[in-house]
């Protein structure tokens, strides 16, 4: 009986460790992950001296938007989903870098993605930040040209060519 309760203990022993060790490997396999996704988000979508794609696309104001309306000037191009928490949390880091594009005279373009986009409140609360708005499907031919290759993505252009692509942030892969 004794050697009964002593292998018990050992097995016990062994399985906690086990656990322990499970739930180590797991957490450092996480930290590499995610140092893995913000590396491929670097390397992915618009680089610096990039141009902006040919696109014509009709925003929620109706009006129709291209390439040539973009060509001179600075444009902030914001990308979101509508059902990404990231890019929600995103809406006052990108309210200030659109009110300095907008004192320097350039204009601000959002684009949301998603089945929902249209009615979605994150398309809301951009109408009061970006001076024009493309939703999913109309979005979607600039977002596949773009290559974006995360949620939210904020790229500057001046005079049509990328100027600060953002990478700063935690970012949620985009699906195309």
């Amino acid at each position: 009986m004794p050697y009964v309760i002593a292998g018990l203990v050992l097995v016990g022993t062994i399985a906690a460790l086990n656990v322990v060790l499970l739930v180590v490997i797991l957490r450092r396999w996480q930290e590499l992950e995610a140092v893995r996704r913000r590396e491929v988000f670097a390397d992915g979508g618009p680089q610096l001296g990039d141009q902006l794609p040919e696109f014509d696309v009709t925003a929620l104001s109706g009006r129709t938007l291209s390439r040539d309306d973009f060509g001179a000037g600075e444009l902030l191009l914001g990308v979101f989903s509508h059902d990404c928490p990231a890019c929600t949390d995103s809406l006052p880091g990108f309210t200030e870098q659109a009110a300095r594009a907008r004192a320097s005279g350039g204009r601000t373009v959002a684009l949301v993605m998603g089945e929902e986009a249209v009615g979605s409140p994150l398309a809301a609360e951009l109408g009061s930040i970006a001076d024009e708005i493309v939703v999913h499907p109309e979005a979607s031919g600039l977002f596949r040209a773009l290559k974006v290759p995360a949620f939210p993505t904020f790229l500057r252009y001046l005079d049509g060519v990328v100027t600060a692509p953002a990478a700063d942030r935690e970012p949620v892969p985009a699906a195309s």
